[in-house]
């Protein structure tokens, strides 16, 4: 039986799709059964051109378009942003508003700020010899800020009281990436800080994050430096995707409470990552510009757009000349046949009553 003649039906999650990783599963099992049997191997994925590795490669790309994680939404980012303000200074709440503010401008993937476990550090081990690990999400160094002379204003020898107090001299800040997916280990990215928009400032709320570690952590600055406390407790501990993606979900109960549950599960905490590239599309930055500031070497960018109802209006701004051309038209004919169904008298029929129309081929 060939993979593309499997008839689909709801699986153990009660899904009507079978999943490619299951499909692959079949086939490799397939596989065994004839390799028992000394017989040619109906499935070869590393064969392109095989019909059960191409249908299986297929459905996993369906898949991966299906469940591509959704940018956040206006409403959505300000109702997790007003959560963190009403919340305790050093709870997780407040450090995940810190980093949706910042997200809007750098885009981080979550391994770069966050831990896979909260009392647990994660480190990037390099393979190349001689090995050495390092601590993988951002630390306090890894922030720097400026004047606007370019000279640096250093923060972390200061009391955490007194750094938030800093921001009315700094001029920009430069925030370093120690390890990247994309390999360009070490690079910087500029940020200026929006002294009209403190609230939303990058540089204030990176701030924030580093007054927090200080505050709870003070000597562990070579640490993570996205920590936080639970109620009642002194113990810091790192963030996880989880923590940010609970954030997103309860915002969600606000502005979307009936959103359904296939939709909610695309929020998580990739999203600020899509997010700030559909922000920079919808500004009309170049791809170049995109891939730069959000630090993308190839192409895979564009999977991140959306199509948002920014897009959608957008799209109908682009057809308004058209839009109203059409509707000239239509006026001016609509003009014309009003005047070829006037009155026998020559005059406009302006009564109620229903014209009597003539056939088209009369």
């Amino acid at each position: 039986m060939y993979l593309h003649d499997v008839r689909l039906g709801n699986n153990y999650h009660n899904k009507k799709n079978i999943r490619s990783a299951t499909l692959r599963g079949y086939a490799e099992a397939v596989n065994e059964l004839f390799r028992l049997r000394g017989m040619p191997l109906p499935y070869d994925p590393s064969n392109k051109r095989n019909d059960s590795t191409v249908a299986i490669a297929n459905l996993a790309d369906e898949e991966t378009i299906a469940n591509q994680r959704e940018p956040l939404t206006e409403p959505m980012a300000a109702e997790a942003i007003r959560i963190g303000q009403q919340a305790d200074q050093n709870s997780v709440d407040s450090l995940v508003a810190n980093i949706i503010c910042l997200a809007r401008f750098v885009g981080p993937r979550l391994s770069e700020y966050a831990c896979n476990q909260q009392k647990k550090i994660t480190y990037h081990t390099f393979r190349s010899p001689p090995k050495r690990k390092i601590v993988r999400p951002w630390i306090a160094e890894d922030f720097r800020f400026y004047d606007s002379s370019g000279v640096e204003i250093h923060i972390l020898g200061q009391p955490s009281g007194d750094i938030l107090t800093c921001y009315h001299d700094i001029h920009y800040m430069k925030l370093k990436w120690r390890i990247q997916k994309n390999r360009r280990n070490g690079q910087t990215i500029k940020l200026p800080a929006d002294k009209s928009n403190r609230t939303l400032c990058p540089v204030y709320n990176a701030l924030q994050i580093i007054a927090r570690k200080i505050r709870l952590d003070p000597t562990q600055l070579d640490t993570p430096v996205c920590v936080y406390v639970n109620k009642n407790s002194t113990i810091p501990l790192y963030l996880t995707g989880a923590k940010v993606k609970d954030l997103l979900q309860r915002a969600i109960d606000v502005v979307n409470p009936n959103m359904p549950p296939e939709d909610r599960q695309k929020y998580s905490a990739h999203s600020l990552r899509v997010w700030a590239c559909v922000l920079l599309d919808q500004a009309k930055k170049s791809p170049s510009f995109i891939k730069q500031r959000l630090r993308w070497l190839g192409e895979s960018y564009r999977l991140y757009l959306r199509d948002t109802l920014h897009q959608s209006q957008s799209h109908q701004t682009a057809l308004a000349d058209n839009t109203n051309e059409i509707l000239l038209v239509l006026s001016a004919n609509a003009n014309t046949y009003i005047s070829a169904i006037g009155t026998p008298d020559g005059g406009t029929d302006c009564d109620s009553s229903e014209p009597e129309l003539q056939d088209e081929e009369d």
